[in-house]
């Protein structure tokens, strides 16, 4: 079993589209001025994909600039009903490899490797919930990575659950011929990243919490998934506000 501290990085993106802000606004925003944290640039779509990430036409990734304006956008993540724990029993003997790792903005600890001959079902990006019943996260990681080697060496069946990584968060809504829209994101997007982060782990509420803290302009990137159970959309749309973040 491997650890390894080093946090968990968003994988390289192909730009579809990007924002430009024009040379004026720019020079303001350069020179410290406020009033153009309001202002937002018609997007202009850019298509310079090499990535056969294609499904008619249909970018695999639209960055967007954000000047920290209302621009409609509605994300939720919808909850599988199927999500059960993993359990892996690394055993003495037992040389199959899956290596740990903390995602930092999470504070979540989740296999970034795992071994083909892994069989208990545990995938990479799993999130690792406990060993021998005792609670991991990343404050604790080091103390429980001894335990559990500790444990292992003494010849101990060490006991590892894991959760499924969860569900990406989504696009619910954006307005109808709104700046996001003639960006090309819909529904069928998933939010990847906040000014490079990873919300891939984060609770909607750490995601919220994050777009309304970050500075101003904000990189976003969406990206276009495959995620096509119809019972997660519409779990998606029976979510109450409270479950919605909305900029």
């Amino acid at each position: 079993m491997k650890a390894n501290k080093n946090n968990i990085r968003p994988f390289p993106v192909n730009v579809f589209h990007q924002n430009e802000l024009n040379k004026s606004q720019f020079a303001q925003w350069h020179e410290g001025r406020g009033d153009l944290l309001t202002t937002m640039t018609t997007p202009r779509a850019t298509s310079l994909s090499h990535s056969t990430d294609y499904l008619d036409d249909v970018p695999a990734i639209i960055e967007y600039i954000w000047c920290g304006e209302s621009v409609g956008l509605q994300l939720a993540r919808p909850t599988p009903s199927d999500a059960k724990t993993v359990l892996h029993t690394w055993s003495n003997g037992d040389d199959a490899d899956i290596t740990l790792a903390t995602e930092f903005y999470s504070k979540k600890v989740v296999a970034r490797r795992v071994s083909k001959r892994i069989t208990s079902g545990v995938r990479a990006k799993f999130v690792l919930q406990s060993i021998n019943g005792v609670d991991v996260k990343m404050d604790n990681f080091n103390e429980m990575m001894v335990v559990l080697k500790t444990g292992h060496a003494a010849g101990i069946p060490q006991v590892l659950a894991f959760h499924p990584n969860p569900p990406p968060v989504m696009v619910k809504n954006v307005p109808e011929d709104g700046a996001l829209d003639r960006a090309g994101v819909t529904t069928e997007y998933e939010l990847m990243t906040i000014n490079h982060i990873n919300v891939g782990y984060l609770t909607i509420d750490q995601v919220g919490r994050m777009l309304h803290d970050s500075a101003k302009p904000c990189h976003l990137t969406f990206g276009w998934t495959a995620l096509h159970d119809d019972d997660l959309h519409v779990h998606l749309e029976g979510l109450s506000v409270a479950d919605v973040v909305t900029v």
